[in-house]
């Protein structure tokens, strides 16, 4: 793509944001036909955003969302400051249009994940690792008909709306979190339940997998960085004037509130 169709797509998705609006593909001349495409999108739409990374998510991270997107493989989105927050946290109205909730370990990076002779995996990437997060990203697509649009368009729309964090853990190596219980609750009431091998069996096989790729897009990894791995619930809306708590027990419980 042209740097001229990567900010045009980019203009596009920040319009659609700030109006509420969703798309249900790009336009012909500002489309991505590649991956690499769809992240040169993502960086262009923090810079006009004014934004700045703090990290990634991991989407798609299981065969049922994959199909459910139509994808074979997982994808990742920058994570912006802006949508960075501590819980418990009332979210004003207005602030996203219809947000859907999905539980999640993150993690923060205490090392660098540079390029390597052999690729990472789970045992090689979590060395990098200094505290495990509890967290509640909040999904608000752009993307109207998300299994239509395209692995590439799924891309470029796919930087974090929101991800609130809990209390971060750094004796994360006494848990498994391939096996750990997190359950989302919306008013009270149970709306997703799973553990840690809904994340491509392991979280850590998840980090794995956003090292190598972010070392094949010219950018790996670092020290400081917050990575969000991959939904554990399953994605529930939530309507204005709901309540969420996500229970990741003994690592704790987020609390939300969507204010009318």
């Amino acid at each position: 793509m042209t740097p001229e169709a990567v900010e045009q797509a980019a203009k596009i998705f920040l319009q659609c944001r700030d109006q509420g609006d969703k798309i249900d593909q790009l336009p012909d001349a500002c489309r991505p036909t590649t991956s690499e495409d769809g992240y040169q999108i993502q960086n262009a739409f923090l810079k006009l955003d004014g934004a700045f990374p703090m990290g990634w998510k991991v989407a798609a991270t299981n065969e049922k969302t994959q199909a459910m997107l139509g994808i074979s493989k997982p994808f990742a989105g920058l994570l912006p400051n802006t949508a960075l927050s501590l819980s418990p946290i009332d979210i004003p109205a207005g602030t996203f249009v219809n947000p859907s909730l999905e539980g999640e370990f993150a993690v923060l990076l205490g090392s660098d994940l540079p390029k390597t002779t052999e690729p990472y995996d789970a045992e090689s990437a979590m060395e990098a690792v200094a505290a495990v997060i509890p967290a509640i990203e909040i999904v608000d697509s752009r993307i109207g008909d998300r299994k239509a649009a395209g692995e590439q368009t799924l891309i470029a729309a796919g930087i974090v709306a929101g991800l609130v964090l809990g209390t971060p853990c750094t004796e994360w190596r006494n848990l498994t979190l391939s096996a750990h219980k997190v359950s989302l609750y919306i008013d009270n009431e149970l709306k997703g339940e799973g553990d840690g091998s809904m994340v491509l069996g392991n979280p850590f096989n998840s980090l794995a997998w956003l090292a190598n790729l972010c070392i094949d897009l010219g950018h790996p990894l670092t020290a400081g960085q917050i990575i969000t791995l991959g939904t554990c619930t399953g994605l529930a809306p939530i309507a204005l004037g709901s309540g969420s708590v996500v229970d990741f027990g003994l690592l704790g419980k987020i609390r939300l509130n969507f204010n009318r």
